[in-house]
């Protein structure tokens, strides 16, 4: 995905075609945030995940939102690190291009931006190189490609084969979250917004379960009739299209796009 070469990208606006696509930001030819309903954004790592609390989030948006400053309003009130915070923009733009071609990327076409265009709140500056994004999103893509025959697909609705116990180390935390959620009515994409955590992290978490037998990938309806159902954060999804990587790729580096 994102064979961008060398060439020097535009700064403007990527609006990528999917189900469910996306938007991918770009300034002096370096990617400085990519969203998509697909993963989940800056905001739900944060917030989701318990790092940055609601009230903290609330006070450093009413006070930094006018101004494009949340990022550096967080910093000031001791919500969250700088380099904390660069961690996880960082993440969110890299989970967000993996799911845009996981799910699916169409045709996409580059927008300039205006005067009264609004970027996202939280950026990764100064940018992301192309050629970087290109190679962890094909690796992340090879990766995702070897979990299909062990069915982890995002369409799946993986179920835990037993409870899951309290983790006995800090590191078998997120393993005991997603055997938590893994009811057979949520697919990746729902545990992964519930959670706070990266797609692609949740769906490698699934497929190493999947392989211990500690989670079923395929539940009969009857298996799942047994959990509650959650519809909160359902997105409909659409079968991948093979050609994804080449689109997204495709529409940045045509000039017509750029205006």
């Amino acid at each position: 995905m994102l064979r961008y070469g060398t060439q020097v990208m535009p700064s403007g606006r990527l609006r990528v075609d999917g189900s469910p696509g996306g938007v991918v930001h770009l300034r002096n030819g370096l990617v400085i945030a990519a969203t998509t309903p697909a993963s989940p954004g800056p905001e739900s790592l944060l917030i989701r995940s318990g790092r940055v609390s609601e009230s903290a989030w609330n006070a450093a948006f009413t006070a930094g939102a006018p101004a494009g400053r949340v990022g550096p309003e967080l910093i000031a009130r001791d919500s969250v690190g700088i380099a904390g915070l660069e961690a996880v923009c960082l993440s969110a733009t890299f989970d967000a291009l993996f799911a845009m071609a996981l799910f699916g990327a169409g045709p996409g076409a580059m927008e300039p931006l205006g005067p009264d265009d609004l970027l996202p709140q939280l950026l990764v500056l100064p940018g992301i190189p192309v050629e970087r994004l290109d190679r962890e999103t094909a690796r992340r893509l090879e990766i995702a490609s070897s979990w299909e025959d062990a069915g982890v697909t995002p369409q799946c609705r993986p179920l835990a084969v037993r409870p899951a116990a309290a983790p006995a180390i800090q590191a078998a935390a997120l393993r005991h979250s997603v055997l938590a959620k893994a009811t057979g009515r949520r697919t990746p994409r729902d545990i992964a917004f519930s959670l706070g955590q990266g797609l692609f992290v949740v769906m490698q978490e699934i497929a190493h379960m999947v392989q211990e037998g500690l989670l079923d990938p395929s539940p009969t309806a009857a298996d799942a009739d047994d959990h509650p159902t959650d519809t909160s954060l359902r997105l409909p999804l659409l079968p991948r299209r093979s050609a994804a990587a080449g689109t997204i790729a495709g529409a940045l580096n045509t000039d017509d796009h750029s205006n």
